[in-house]
Parts: structure tokens; C-alpha cells; sequence
């Protein structure tokens, strides 16, 4: 099971989360220009709208996307005058570089550069060129139209993470060249030992897998793409087009890749775990969490959302649900945040809390509704179904477990977390709850049993984290020895 703590990428979108303050942070403003300029601004800011209510103060930064000068600066570039551009430009000058380690020779200063003006924006390479070897191994070669693409997305994926391109150049090349020879020089061992051929099988575990797979995906885009207001076909025919995912392009991908699950077995077979292993793997899990969970608390509840393996939990949290009744549209969503923000910072025009009521007041009549079939003995999960809630609350096991909040949350909104906390006892009910997504009615399932997970009632998900662990450690551990046996001789030089 994983445990990526800062797994942020994988992390539930819910309805509840408007509790940042306003303003965009550096990063995601960051993020937000690059995706709009690499992928146009619809797609960057449809993540946008869904990373943070204050969509207004998103949209303002669309509307400096085509912007030049700004867009550097957002990516680190220096504008002043007596900045020598030069400093950008990629020459591998530097003693015991990632790329000097590969080439076993210094980089020949006489070479053109490899940014060029077209890539400085993101420091990609350009792809337009005729193919050349780059790496040459025992049985194969790789050529720079293999790479180039490949390490364009790398150097992409850690902008996105925030490090600066000219830092991370050398060693993320470095880093794609070596995998993508490993890649082809273990494709042949896995031919050579026939994994590549497709049993029966094999075509019947990917089809339930890509079944599944796409299941996911499509009920995720309806859910929180559309808010669940998107029929099946509808998002169907959408998610294919805007993405290209389909069923039958989940089954080819499945198909394709599949050699390298079989060979991956292959290799690691014959490893198995300890007790003391499980226990050391148990200790670590433990120490890391401690630390993590206590500095950063949210973490924690984004664990427990992700159904991570978790053996700590911190002090004060409490276990809810909620029945939520959302807007009509995302308009509406996003007027009313603007409309809050506004109130709260005193920065408000007359009538706004008139057109802040009005916005709520069809979302707190329905809510009503809810509560007066509380009242009159109904069931709470029941009325979940029937008025609506969170999606990720629509399956077991979070539909049992629920949210765990306290007063230190703020992945959640103020109102949210406040009006939970004021509950007194388990099974009571909160009044409606205003969010940027609509109006929530919060009951409190109970309290989450802070300290340690004894290892003895999580000793088989902990067994299973300590056998991938060293599975995948041996693995790589094999793949690199197998790279080493090839003789592979790099030459970056020639990606200019």
C-alpha cells in the first residue's frame, strides 16, 4: 500500500476545502501560467478552479498568461538589466557534473547551446531535429527523438514542483538517458525470457483492469469535474475527447506495459520479508508520521482520505460526515466566495450580504427540508443519498468513517470545521454550514483515537508496505546492475 505522504497530486478534491486565505500562493501561480501557456488556459485553469475557491483572483492571473515578461518572472527568470542572460544557458561547465559522470569527458565549450531562445521559457529542448544517437549499449542504441520528448516532460513535471530549470537540467538529462537505456536493455531480457508474449490470462486480468480503471477515472471526472451533474455518456464523450481516455485506450496502455509488471515479478520472486523487517518498516512508518502528522496536520487527513496506510494519528480530531446541498452552478459557487472574501476583508460594496443571502437562500431552504426529515426520525446516511453529498463520501469505507477534523484543520472551510467542532456528541446534527460549494449539514460520527496504531492491528497492511519496499529496492538494485553489464556510452553532447 502506499504511504507518499506528499502524494498532493492524488489528493480528493472535496467541497468542504475553502479555507485558504485569500490570495494565490507563489507555486500555484506559478503552476497555473505554465500549464496555460503549455496546455492553453482552459485546461490550466480548470485545475485552478478546482484547487482554489478564489477563482477571481485565478482569473486575474489568466489574464497576465500571455504576458511575457511576468510569466518569466513567475518561473524565476531574472528581468533587471544588469543580469547577464547568458547565466541561463546550459554549458555543463561545472566540475563533476551529472552529464561529466556520463560522457567521462568535459563538455565541449565550443558546442552550440543547448537552450536556445525558444525553449529559455521552460528550458525544454526543441524536437524539431533529425534523429541522432545519443547512447550506445550492447544490443541497442538510443537516439535524441527517444530522449528530447522524454526529458521535456521531466523538466516540465519539476518546474511544476516548483525547482528552477537551470538547476535541475543536468541531472534530470542525466537521469532520463540512464532510464531510458535501462528501459530498452531490460524490454530485451524480458523478450529473451518470453514476458512479452500475452496469455490468456494475462489479456483477462487487463481487461478487468482496465474495466476498472476506467471506471474510476469516469465516475472521478463526473464527480468532481461536473460535481456530479454530467450523465455517464455525457462525461464520456468529453473525458475522450479533452484527454483521449477511453476504454480502449486504457486496454492498449495495459497491454503494452504489461512485459514490465511480468518481468518485475519475475525479478523479485523470490524476496520475502522478516518480522524484524516488518518491525523496522512499522518503526520507520511511525517515525515518520510523528513528525509529519504533527507539523503538518493536514497531511493527516489527506491520508486518511487516500486510505493510506496510516499507525499515528494526532491529538483533538473527530470523525464527521455531511449531507451538502450545492449550488446550481459554479457561478454561483464562485460569486459567493468572492462575495464572503469581500465581507470579510471590509472591502465590500453596499448590497453585497443582500446578494450573499440571496445566493444561500434557496441552498438553506432545501437544507431545511433535510433537517425537518431529521427531525421526524429519518435516517442521516438515507438523506445523504437523497439530497446529495460529497463524492467521496458516496462509498465505504469514508461513507462509514467519515472526514476527520479539528481545530487545526484548514483544508476545510471556517465554517465547516467550526461548526463541527461545536457538536457535543456523537450522532447530532450541525445547522447549515455556508462554503464556496453550498450549504453543508454536518453530524458527528465520533471520535478519532489519537496515538500509535498498535502494530498487531495493522500487522498485514504493514507486512505488505515492508515486502514492496524491498521488492522494489531489489529491483532497482537489479536494473541498475544490468545497466552497468551493458557498457552503455552516453553522448549528451549531441542534444544541441
Amino acid at each position: 500500500m502506499a504511504n507518499n505522504m506528499n502524494d498532493a497530486a492524488r489528493r480528493p478534491h472535496s467541497p468542504r476545502r475553502n479555507r485558504r486565505k485569500p490570495g494565490v500562493p507563489v507555486l500555484l501561480a506559478i503552476v497555473l501560467v505554465i500549464m496555460a501557456l503549455l496546455m492553453g488556459a482552459l485546461g490550466g485553469f480548470v485545475v485552478a478552479r478546482k484547487t482554489d475557491p478564489h477563482v477571481h483572483e485565478l482569473q486575474a492571473a489568466k489574464d497576465r498568461v500571455t504576458e511575457l515578461e511576468n510569466t518569466l518572472t513567475l518561473i524565476g527568470y531574472p528581468l533587471e538589466d544588469d543580469v547577464d542572460p547568458q547565466q541561463w544557458l546550459y554549458d555543463n561547465t561545472a566540475d563533476d557534473t551529472a552529464l561529466e559522470d556520463l560522457t567521462g569527458a568535459g563538455w565541449d565549450e565550443d558546442a552550440d547551446e543547448l537552450w536556445t531562445e525558444d525553449s529559455l521559457l521552460t528550458g525544454t529542448l526543441p524536437e524539431d531535429g533529425d534523429p541522432v544517437v545519443v547512447a550506445e549499449f550492447e544490443g541497442g542504441e538510443l537516439l535524441s527523438t527517444e530522449v528530447i520528448p522524454a526529458y521535456n516532460d521531466q523538466l516540465t513535471t519539476q518546474i511544476f514542483a516548483g525547482h528552477d530549470a537551470n538547476e535541475v537540467a543536468e541531472a534530470t538529462l542525466s537521469e532520463v538517458m540512464s532510464s531510458l537505456a535501462a528501459d530498452k536493455i531490460i524490454a530485451a531480457r524480458a523478450r529473451e525470457l518470453g514476458l512479452t508474449e500475452l496469455t490468456e490470462e494475462d489479456l483477462a486480468e487487463i481487461d478487468r483492469q482496465a474495466a476498472e480503471n476506467y471506471e474510476t477515472q469516469l465516475s472521478d471526472y463526473i464527480a468532481f469535474v461536473s460535481d456530479g451533474k454530467q450523465s455517464r455518456e455525457s462525461a464520456a464523450k468529453q473525458l475522450a475527447e479533452e484527454s483521449g481516455v477511453t476504454l480502449e485506450s486504457i486496454t492498449q496502455s495495459l497491454k503494452d506495459s504489461w512485459w514490465t509488471r511480468k518481468f518485475y515479478d519475475h525479478v523479485t520472486k523470490d524476496v520475502t520479508v522478516t518480522d524484524e523487517e516488518v518491525q523496522a518498516c512499522y518503526d520507520a512508518l511511525l517515525a515518520g508520521q510523528k513528525e509529519t502528522f504533527t507539523t503538518y496536520p493536514e497531511e493527516f487527513e489527506y491520508a486518511h482520505q487516500l486510505g493510506q496506510l496510516i499507525v499515528y494519528r494526532p491529538e483533538g480530531y473527530r470523525a464527521v460526515r455531511d449531507i451538502l446541498i450545492p449550488f446550481a452552478s459554479d457561478e454561483d459557487g464562485e460569486t459567493a466566495a468572492a462575495l464572503t472574501e469581500q465581507i470579510e476583508l471590509g472591502t465590500a460594496e453596499d448590497g453585497a450580504q443582500e446578494q450573499l443571502t440571496a445566493l444561500y437562500a434557496p441552498l438553506e431552504q432545501t437544507a431545511q427540508k433535510a433537517q425537518d426529515k431529521l427531525a421526524a426520525g429519518a435516517d442521516f446516511a438515507e438523506l445523504m443519498d437523497e439530497f446529495g453529498c460529497d463524492a467521496a463520501l458516496r462509498d465505504e469505507p469514508m461513507r462509514s468513517e467519515g472526514y476527520y477534523v479539528s481545530d487545526h484543520s484548514y483544508i476545510n472551510s471556517v465554517e465547516y470545521v467550526e461548526g463541527s467542532m461545536m457538536l457535543e456528541q456523537p450522532g447530532q446534527v450541525s445547522a447549515p454550514l455556508r462554503s464556496a460549494f453550498g450549504v453543508h449539514l454536518v453530524q458527528y460520527i465520533g471520535d478519532v483515537t489519537p496515538g500509535e496504531v498498535p502494530l498487531a492491528d495493522v500487522i498485514d497492511a504493514v507486512r505488505e508496505e515492508a515486502l514492496k519496499q524491498k521488492r522494489d529496492a531489489y529491483y532497482d538494485q537489479q536494473r541498475q546492475a544490468m545497466l552497468e553489464e551493458a557498457n552503455v556510452k552516453y553522448y549528451p553532447e549531441r542534444l544541441h
